[in-house]
């Protein structure tokens, strides 16, 4: 029986799908940074309905609360760049 993936391992295997989709779209000549903004902005919107629903909206404090996990992810992937692509802690 195989082992199921944790936690960490399911979310960096969605992360890959998300990545091969917008490498996909790249490469089928759309610009990067719509590409980025459109990602962010679909993020946002299954952000907002975990938190409100499909017919709700963030409030300020709603906002705040998902801008902070977004920069607490952010962070972290920062972290993992860094051990991977700096390991001796040099900037």
């Amino acid at each position: 029986m195989a082992d199921t993936p944790n936690r960490d391992e399911q979310i960096l295997g969605m992360m890959d799908q998300f990545v091969d989709v917008a490498n996909r779209l790249k490469d089928e000549g759309n610009n990067t940074d719509l590409i980025n903004a459109a990602f962010m902005l679909a993020s946002g919107t299954y952000a907002t309905y975990l938190a409100a629903g499909n017919k709700g909206y963030l409030k300020e404090d709603g906002v705040r609360k998902v801008a902070g996990a977004y920069k607490h992810n952010l962070e972290l992937l920062q972290n993992l760049k860094k051990a991977q692509y700096n390991p001796d802690g040099k900037n």
